[in-house]
């Protein structure tokens, strides 16, 4: 039996030295890698790779490629990682991805391809990535996105294309991207906008458009885009007049257009944006905003700054409850000054400026007040602030009629029935609340006062005490009775 327990012994000993030190990921890492098991991630950037490494565990999560010299994707070089969900091919020099490259990646979410030398989609490329959400195909050399690119993406929310060489987008490149919520297209050479192509985003709800070339916008561009939100059109120097129809069919909350030529506000365009609650109109030869902000009944944010402003119409700016203004000064010391206003009544009627200073010549009586507008300085110089005075309109200048019941009610801060009704049964609760408190109070009360006696009887009874005196008073009482009521 002795000789048995110590062969066992022998036998768990050898066992115990033959298990394994590391963890199997990092067990398997690739010699040029870095492995983390907890998080199932497998880092190799930096490492002057040329091809996919071998050697890479099967239950990696997270692969990073980034940084290399990785100059094609083959369809062998990932077949072995099915439970890949993050791909960073990010700054290598992948010129050409083999159809079916990714065909063994199921649970694939995020693919990053930024930043290499992509000059064509081949059909085919994306076919089996149905759980990808995030694609990221900015900085290559794409020149043309041919139609079905992105066919089988329907999960894909959000799409990177900018800073490529596209001159042409197909009607039929973004079909099949039904749950795309984020597009972007920036630093591209196109020069129009295909309302066909972009009709296929029926749930798009951000689409961002910068520094492009585009003259104009045709009135067809976003009509078949109705889930579209937010809107962004950026650095178009072409761009010199929003056309009428070019916003139909949109229910936008957010609209910029910045860094253009147009020199009006697009009243036209804005009138049936009834939705909107945020206008950015910065950095545009815009000099005279007119009375163009009527229809807009939930606008809430009007942002001009750089805004080339000589003169503002009387009640150009009336609905809006708050406007800012970014207006650049002259002297080379203070670049920028920062002014925010809140409307409240007060009526526009003239803004001028000599570099350091800003006078409103006309405004509401009831908006007469001192404001403090503070400069901010550069280069880390101690800000400095200066006085803007808003001051009443004397009444001989005055248009007849000007500032009563209908610019009045206009102006007012509307209440509606919902509010009222909030309103008057919160009174009414603290009212009930005040009201039963009392009455618990006097329950209490009279509770304690049953409980409490109306009379106090007390007896008392002598002690018997021997000797002479105890024998003359032994016939008399010897108890004491006293009632109080």
């Amino acid at each position: 039996r002795l000789r048995t327990m110590t062969c066992w012994l022998h036998v768990l000993s050898l066992h115990l030295l033959l298990l394994p030190v590391a963890p199997p990921l990092a067990r398997g890492c690739p010699a040029r890698c870095e492995c983390t098991a907890q998080t199932r991630t497998v880092a190799c950037p930096r490492r002057r790779l040329t091809a996919v490494p071998d050697g890479i565990p099967a239950e990696t999560r997270l692969l990073e490629l980034s940084r290399n010299r990785i100059r094609c994707l083959n369809p062998g070089d990932l077949a072995a990682l099915p439970q890949l969900e993050e791909l960073d091919l990010s700054d290598n020099v992948i010129a050409h991805v083999e159809p079916g490259a990714f065909d063994n990646l199921p649970r694939l979410q995020v693919l990053r391809l930024r930043g290499n030398q992509l000059k064509l989609i081949p059909p085919g490329v994306f076919t089996r990535l149905g759980n990808l959400t995030l694609l990221d195909l900015s900085e290559n050399k794409l020149v043309i996105l041919l139609d079905y690119a992105f066919q089988d993406l329907r999960s894909l929310q959000r799409l990177e294309v900018g800073d490529n060489d596209l001159v042409f987008i197909s009607r039929r490149a973004f079909a099949g991207l039904l749950a795309l919520e984020e597009l972007t297209l920036e630093r591209c050479n196109l020069t129009a906008l295909s309302g066909e192509s972009l009709g296929h985003l029926r749930g798009l709800g951000t689409l961002r458009l910068r520094h492009l070339a585009i003259a104009a916008l045709e009135d067809q561009n976003f009509r078949k885009l109705p889930g579209l939100l937010h809107l962004e059109i950026d650095n178009w120097p072409l761009l010199e007049e929003v056309a009428a129809g070019s916003l139909q069919g949109l229910n936008l909350t957010s609209l910029s257009v910045t860094h253009t030529n147009i020199t009006a506000v697009p009243a036209a365009a804005l009138s049936h944006q009834a939705h909107l609650t945020c206008l950015n109109l910065s950095y545009n030869p815009i000099s005279t905003p007119r009375g163009s902000f009527r229809d807009l009944v939930r606008l809430r944010e009007l942002h001009l700054a750089g805004a080339l402003l000589a003169v503002v119409e009387p009640q150009a700016f009336l609905g809006l409850r708050q406007i800012r203004l970014h207006q650049p000064l002259q002297q080379p010391a203070v670049p920028r000054s920062r002014v925010h206003l809140p409307l409240g009544q007060t009526r526009w009627r003239r803004f001028g400026g000599d570099g350091n200073s800003m006078d409103l010549l006309t405004a509401d009586c009831r908006s007469a007040a001192p404001y403090t507008c503070v400069t901010s300085m550069a280069g880390g110089t101690t800000p400095t602030s200066s006085t803007l005075t808003v001051r009443a309109e004397p009444a001989a200048n005055r248009t007849p009629g000007e500032g009563r019941n209908e610019t009045q009610a206009a102006e007012r801060f509307p209440l509606d029935l919902t509010t009222v009704l909030v309103s008057t049964a919160m009174g009414c609760i603290t009212f009930l609340g005040v009201v039963l408190f009392c009455f618990l109070l006097l329950f209490v009360w009279s509770r304690g006062r049953g409980q409490r006696k109306s009379n106090l009887s007390v007896e008392y009874s002598f002690r018997k005490v021997d000797g002479p005196a105890a024998a003359a008073t032994q016939g008399g009482a010897r108890k004491f009775n006293m009632r109080m009521i």
